[in-house]
């Protein structure tokens, strides 16, 4: 399965599956297709204020120089309450709403593909939650909350990868047939 067949089987043909299997290409292309889209929004939304952002970077160190030194959430203060910040606050959360339902759709298919139970994307679920609940209500008061917030969702991120990685099981399974099987030409 390559770049293309992996992004059409999330988005169009799997878009809401959640039986079946996937194998380790279609889930690890449509997380590379996610991370690519993050950026290609931003990009957009920074291309768009090209024109602001000179402003933006010169009020940005003004205030950062006349601000207290001690003050660690300056940058995310700023970034929060900027209008260039709110537009790449709302580009991010566009595509992570676009995309939540076939990012744990493929992440339900793809622990299947190991032979586990569709609970075991129930911690991913979460952090995809926790991260749509911060996008959408970012709070200053709350920063420490979110750093550690963002710790646990950076170790299961990384328990997830690391379990992406192993191949599924061979042969059918509980969930269904193997999505790398070959099907034989019958002509």
């Amino acid at each position: 399965m390559n770049f293309v067949e992996a992004v059409n089987s999330s988005l169009i043909k799997n878009y809401a599956t959640f039986k079946g299997r996937a194998c380790r290409a279609e889930w690890w292309y449509f997380f590379l297709f996610s991370v690519i889209a993050s950026i290609l929004a931003i990009l957009i939304v920074l291309i768009a204020n090209s024109s602001i952002l000179p402003v933006f970077l010169e009020q940005y160190m003004d205030l950062m120089e006349a601000d207290d030194k001690n003050n660690t959430n300056f940058a995310a203060r700023y970034m929060i309450e900027s209008e260039l910040g709110k537009q790449l606050i709302m580009a991010e959360l566009v595509v992570s709403l676009a995309l939540f339902l076939p990012a744990f759709a493929v992440t339900v298919r793809r622990v299947q593909d190991l032979d586990a139970s569709y609970y075991w994307a129930l911690p991913y679920l979460i952090i995809m939650l926790i991260n749509l609940w911060y996008s959408i209500f970012p709070q200053e008061t709350l920063a420490e909350l979110a750093a550690r917030l963002g710790g646990l969702i950076f170790l299961v991120t990384i328990v997830y990868l690391l379990a992406f990685v192993r191949r599924g099981s061979f042969d059918n399974n509980r969930f269904g047939p193997d999505p790398l099987e070959v099907e034989e030409d019958t002509y």
